[in-house]
């Protein structure tokens, strides 16, 4: 499945951007390669002092899980597959009849909290481990966000430096006007390529990263109520009604009076 806010957004962006660099020229003057290096060599060699290898790619792995989010699946999607294990696990006697179910559904998260709650047999317990794995895959998640915002703080950050170092050739520059092209050239691309990076990337990706991770949260969530319901016997409408609160209005308003009308 692909993520298609992110990628119209990143499209509109590219569309702002060329329409941008139309003027003749622009796009010569603008990628000055002496400006490159200095916005990006510099935000590599700032990254590689801030953030350990590990960290950087696994921000990697996040972009490209928000970009291409094929294992997450929608509310109405993880309701419907508990409220299908529910009624497997009552007729075939209990949660240990879902061995081996769960596959890759939620990145693999259904079968991991089968398989805890197998092994505790304790509600209570197996809800504290499960709650510890969505912790930890929460604070990943904001950190590969923060690794964005710093790039995002830094970029502009280093398209000004690359700025004065433009600024202090053009006045070393005022006798040899034919040397002052060049050193404008390097003083304006880097503030546009600092600034445009931070602005059309590193800030956008992160507030999708945020987003995405409080969707996926949600969605572990609701498959740890569901399977811990399922775990204590409850009729597969109750676990219905209880999974429906995580569903917008109108979800909720038609698992409620279907749950009526299937209630004994």
């Amino acid at each position: 499945m692909v993520n298609i806010s992110l990628w119209v957004g990143l499209f509109s962006s590219g569309g702002v951007l060329a329409w941008i660099l139309m003027r003749p020229g622009a796009g010569r003057n603008i990628f000055d390669p002496h400006g490159l290096l200095i916005v990006f060599g510099g935000l590599l060699s700032a990254l590689l002092v801030n953030t350990s290898l590990s960290q950087i790619l696994g921000t990697l792995r996040t972009i490209a899980w928000v970009m291409f989010p094929a294992n997450l699946p929608s509310p109405a999607e993880a309701a419907a597959e508990l409220a299908r294990l529910s009624r497997r696990a009552r007729a075939e006697g209990g949660i240990l009849a879902l061995r081996g179910e769960g596959g890759d559904f939620a990145g693999g998260f259904l079968r991991y909290a089968l398989e805890t709650i197998a092994t505790c047999g304790e509600t209570n317990s197996a809800r504290e481990i499960l709650e510890i794995a969505i912790r930890r895959k929460r604070i990943q998640r904001q950190e590969d966000a923060n690794v964005l915002r710093t790039l995002a703080t830094l970029a502009p950050m280093f398209g000004l430096l690359g700025t004065l170092v433009g600024m202090l050739q053009v006045l070393n520059s005022m006798s040899e006007p034919t040397r002052l092209g060049p050193a404008m050239a390097l003083a304006l691309s880097s503030a546009f390529i600092g600034i445009g990076m931070a602005n059309f990337i590193c800030v956008p990706l992160a507030g999708h990263i945020r987003s995405q991770a409080m969707r996926e949260t949600m969605i572990l969530e609701m498959i740890i109520e569901g399977m811990l319901e399922i775990t204590i016997n409850r009729p597969t409408f109750q676990v219905e009604l209880r999974l429906a609160a995580y569903q917008d209005l109108t979800v909720n308003a038609a698992a409620n009076a279907e749950a009526v009308r299937e209630a004994p």
